[in-house]
């Protein structure tokens, strides 16, 4: 069966369900201090307008396996669909903001922690938010999720609408106080990497360290684990190699029509390619 489809992605939900696990979204598991000796944290991040059909999918799929999830959702335009948030807000999971301020203001702290607080109160008119979590995007307002937006941006790049300067939104807390905005907790800042194997599919593949731009975490120990595919995890967690996990699953990385599959994973790859030039550089 190829990987990274949404059946592949199932396979690996019933592989979790079988071996006892327990399931927290991230503000559960920051509200619980004494857990299951199995678990997993499962985090959603909805970065383009790609994920939401799959996520609405996978998301009925795991209520229907009483997993609750973490959905963080970007807030601009093509991505921010309040019918699809509150389909998957009333099936059981977290919804959480996906901020990208200082990103898109430049660095700027101040016009950043306005943004942050003017689309935090959009999306608490809808649902609870309790947690947030960075958006690793550099390309701001710009695109990398089709041909025509690689265009675009690097159009964009060449005529100098566009930076490749980074600023990390993550930077803001540094500043300010997440209890400020009534937030739980960051699921970076307020999770422990070292006690909770982090994998995540950015890249598409479980130890695509290259191609991260923030999602790279301080593991301890925990850097020895590794699994390549979701097989390889399956068999990590089915031998008893790893009990606690915290898994990030962009759902636009889990297409089961071969066509869709192919464009998605085309386009990964010349993303790929981008993301380590562009690592380099730095």
């Amino acid at each position: 069966m190829r990987d990274f489809t949404i059946r592949k992605y199932k396979q690996l939900i019933d592989c979790l369900v079988k071996q006892g696990f327990c399931f927290y979204n991230v503000k559960e598991s920051l509200d619980n201090e004494k857990k299951n000796s199995k678990y997993a944290i499962i985090r959603h991040d909805i970065d383009t307008k790609h994920d939401l059909s799959i996520a609405l999918e996978i998301a009925k799929y795991e209520a229907n396996h009483k997993v609750s999830a973490s959905y963080y959702f970007r807030t601009i335009p093509d991505v921010y669909d309040e019918k699809v948030i509150k389909e998957i807000y009333n099936l059981g999971h977290e919804i959480g903001y996906h901020y990208e301020v200082l990103a898109l203001t430049d660095g700027d702290m101040q016009k950043g922690i306005e943004l942050f607080e003017s689309d935090l109160k959009k999306m608490r008119k809808n649902t609870q938010i309790k947690t947030i979590c960075q958006h690793g995007g550099t390309l701001g307002k710009y695109s990398s999720t089709s041909v025509f937006g690689l265009i675009k941006s690097g159009f964009a790049l060449m005529t100098g609408k566009l930076n490749l300067n980074y600023y990390p939104s993550i930077a803001l807390w540094d500043k300010y106080k997440l209890s400020d905005f009534d937030l739980t907790g960051d699921a970076y800042l307020s999770l422990d990497f070292k006690k909770i194997k982090y994998f995540s599919d950015t890249g598409l593949s479980w130890d695509s360290h290259g191609t991260r731009i923030i999602d790279n975490v301080d593991e301890g120990d925990n850097a020895k684990i590794i699994a390549h595919t979701t097989d390889d995890m399956i068999a990590l967690i089915n031998n008893g190699k790893v009990t606690k996990l915290n898994l990030l699953v962009h759902p636009a990385n889990w297409n089961d029509k071969y066509f869709d599959w192919l464009k998605w994973r085309t386009l990964q790859n010349i993303r790929n390619m981008s993301k380590k030039l562009l690592k380099k550089k730095r």
